[in-house]
């Protein structure tokens, strides 16, 4: 009866042992595999100037980037550069273009536009971090540091 027990410790000792070993495993997996996502993410990215991510809207849109270059149309049109699949986003909603180091955002006559949560009907400057919302779909933006200034 003795042995039946130490057997029995010992299956469920091993038994312990394995399921960490597998837990260790599949976390080491995922983050490998998180991992690679970041990097080729980075990598895309690292050609533009910056990135817009929306963080409102449609959940199903939620989280998805788009890279930003010298000239960008925004809108629902399928020959937009950047296309926002959602009805209060106009065919040709806005412009986001760069000059020098800076980016501007040109809404179009009319279209529900909005730089942290105020409406804008003329060209703005943008900075990181900032919020953008067409129509109901929200962004956030990023650039990529091109220079380090210091106040003296």
């Amino acid at each position: 009866m003795e042995s039946a027990y130490e057997v029995a410790a010992y299956a469920l000792r091993y038994w312990f042992i394995a399921a960490v070993l597998v837990i260790l495993i599949a976390v080491i997996y995922i983050s490998y595999k998180e991992y690679q996502q970041k990097k080729f993410v980075m990598t895309e990215i690292s050609q533009f100037g910056g990135y817009m991510k929306i963080i409102g809207g449609p959940r199903e849109f939620i989280g998805d980037r788009f890279g930003l270059r010298e000239n960008n149309t925004i809108g629902s049109d399928s020959r937009c550069d950047i296309v926002l699949p959602d009805r209060t986003v106009k065919k040709n909603h806005a412009a986001i273009f760069q000059d020098g180091d800076d980016y501007y955002l040109e809404p179009a006559a009319k279209a529900p536009t909005k730089i942290n949560g105020r409406r804008a009907v003329n060209a703005h400057k943008l900075k990181t971090g900032d919020s953008v919302s067409f129509g109901d779909v929200e962004l956030r933006i990023y650039f990529k540091r091109t220079r380090i200034e210091h106040d003296n």
